[in-house]
C-alpha cells in the first residue's frame, strides 16, 4: 500500500505484519535450510565443507529496517528488503571463499554482489565480507511480509572475518555508547589489521604447504630407490635449497628445517613478535635460498622493520628485495611507502609506478601513489588514483576514505 501524497509505502500494522510473521515463520525457516542444504550437497562435492548458518530476519528488525528503508526512499517509490533471507558461509581460508562465489555463481543465480568493508574510517586495513543476493529458486509458499523479495543474501567469509565481524557488532553497532576516544579505535584498528594479516599468512602457509606436496609428489614420481637408506628431498619454491655439488641430494631433515624456520616466522610476525620475526628472516637469509624466495624473506624482514619505525633499515630491505626478484611489484610498492613516509616523492612514485608497470591490477599501488599526490598537494591525480583503486576493488576503504577527505577538502 502506497501514500498517494508522497509515495511511500504505509507503515503496515503492526499488529497484522506480525501474525502474519508468525504463521509463516516456519515456513520461511523450512524453504531457507532447504536452501542451506542444495548449497551444502554442492560445495562437497567440490571438496569444500565450510560452516553454513541460515536466518530468516526477526521481525522487530524486520519491521526497523522497513521504516528506515521507507523513511529514506522518501518520493523515490517504494523500498524491497533483500536480506531477509540470509545465509552465512564461514570458510578456513582466503581462496575458498573465491572458490565458493565461482560455485555458487554456476549454480544459482547471482542478482548483486558487494564487497562490504567491516571496519571504521578510523582503520587504515580493508576487512571485506563478500555479499551475494541470490534468486531463490523454491521460495517460501504462502505470502511474503510486505517489501521482502523472493532473494537470499550469502554473506562469504572465513573464520577470522566472521569473529571480527561478531565482536565488532557487539561494541560499535549494537552498543548505546560511543567509542570514548582515539586510543580504543586505535586499538579496534590494531586488531582488525592483526586478524587481516593473519588470513594473508594463513594463506601463504596453505600455499606454501600445497608447493611442498607438489614437489614431493613429483620427487616421488622420478626418484627410484633410496639412497643409502635415507628419505631425500629437493624443495625449488617457494623455498629452493641449493647446496654445493660434492653435497648431492638434500636430506629431508634440512628442509624440515627450513619449513619450520619460515613458518615460525610467518607466525611470530602475524602475532606482532616482531623482534623474534626478524631473528628468523635473519636466520633464513643465512640459508642458500632461491633467488625469488631470499627477495621475499628480505620483503618480509622490510614490512617487520617498518612496523617497528625503522625506515631506513625497511628501505635497504626492499631495495634488497627488488635486487633478488625484480619482477617484486610488492617489493617496489613497499620501499614506494619508505621513500613517501621520508618525503622523497619523485622517487616514491617511480617505485609506485613500477609496481604498477609489473601488476597493474593491486589497488595498494594506486592508493600508495594516491597518498604521495595528496602530500605533493596534486590532489586531482590523488582523486584519480583512489577511483582507480575502486575500480579494481569496490570495496577498497581507504580509497574510499581518502576521496572522501579530498571532497571535504573543496567542500
Amino acid at each position: 500500500m502506497k501514500n498517494s501524497a508522497t509515495g511511500r509505502r504505509r507503515t503496515p500494522d503492526r499488529n497484522k505484519s506480525k501474525a502474519l510473521y508468525e504463521q509463516q515463520l516456519p515456513a520461511y525457516r523450512a524453504a531457507l535450510q532447504q536452501l542451506a542444504q542444495d548449497m551444502r550437497l554442492i560445495l562437497e562435492q567440490h571438496g569444500l565443507t565450510p560452516a553454513i548458518k541460515s536466518r530468516v530476519k526477526s521481525f522487530e528488525a524486520y519491521l526497523d529496517k522497513l521504516h528506515k528503508q521507507d523513511n529514506a526512499a522518501a518520493g523515490r517509490g517504494s523500498t524491497t528488503i533483500s536480506d531477509f533471507f540470509g545465509l552465512r558461509i564461514i570458510c578456513p581460508f582466503l581462496e575458498d571463499i573465491e572458490t565458493t562465489s565461482s560455485l555458487i555463481a554456476a549454480h544459482f543465480q547471482v542478482l548483486e554482489t558487494e564487497r562490504k568493508a567491516n571496519q571504521h574510517s578510523f582503520s587504515e586495513f580493508g576487512y571485506d565480507s563478500l555479499h551475494l543476493a541470490i534468486r531463490m529458486e523454491t521460495p517460501p509458499p504462502g505470502r511474503l511480509m510486505p517489501g521482502v523479495r523472493r532473494v537470499c543474501e550469502v554473506q562469504l567469509r572465513t573464520i577470522l572475518q566472521d569473529a571480527w565481524a561478531e565482536v565488532e557488532h557487539e561494541l560499535v553497532y549494537k552498543s548505546d555508547i560511543s567509542l570514548p576516544n582515539q586510543s580504543i579505535r586505535r586499538k579496534l584498528a590494531s586488531l582488525n589489521a592483526t586478524l587481516t594479516l593473519s588470513d594473508l599468512i594463513f594463506q601463504e602457509i596453505r600455499d606454501y604447504q600445497k608447493e611442498l606436496r607438489l614437489h614431493g609428489r613429483k620427487r616421488r614420481a622420478t626418484v627410484e630407490g633410496d639412497v643409502h637408506g635415507e628419505d631425500l628431498i629437493a624443495i625449488s619454491h617457494p623455498i629452493t635449497v641449493k647446496p654445493p655439488a660434492r653435497m648431492g641430494p638434500i636430506p629431508s631433515s634440512m628442509a624440515s628445517h627450513l619449513e619450520k624456520t619460515m613458518l615460525r616466522a610467518l607466525e611470530a610476525h602475524s602475532n606482532h613478535d616482531l623482534e623474534n620475526a626478524i631473528t628468523l628472516y635473519d636466520q633464513l637469509l643465512g640459508m642458500s635460498l632461491d633467488r625469488k624466495v631470499r627477495g621475499l624473506v628480505y620483503n618480509h624482514r622490510g614490512m617487520a622493520y617498518f612496523a617497528q619505525g625503522h625506515h631506513r633499515r625497511a628501505l635497504k630491505d626492499f631495495s634488497m628485495a627488488i635486487g633478488y626478484d625484480p619482477e617484486s611489484d610488492r617489493g617496489y610498492a613497499n620501499r614506494g611507502l619508505c621513500y613517501r613516509v621520508q618525503k622523497k616523492y619523485a622517487k616514491a612514485l617511480e617505485d609506485f609506478n613500477q609496481a604498477l608497470k609489473i601488476n597493474p591490477n593491486l589497488p595498494d599501488s594506486y592508493f600508495g601513489r594516491a597518498q604521495t599526490y595528496y602530500d605533493m598537494q596534486r590532489f586531482d591525480q590523488a582523486f584519480e588514483d583512489c577511483e582507480k583503486a575502486l575500480g579494481i576493488h569496490s570495496g577498497y576503504q581507504p580509497a574510499r576514505q581518502l576521496i572522501k577527505t579530498l571532497q571535504n577538502k573543496f567542500n
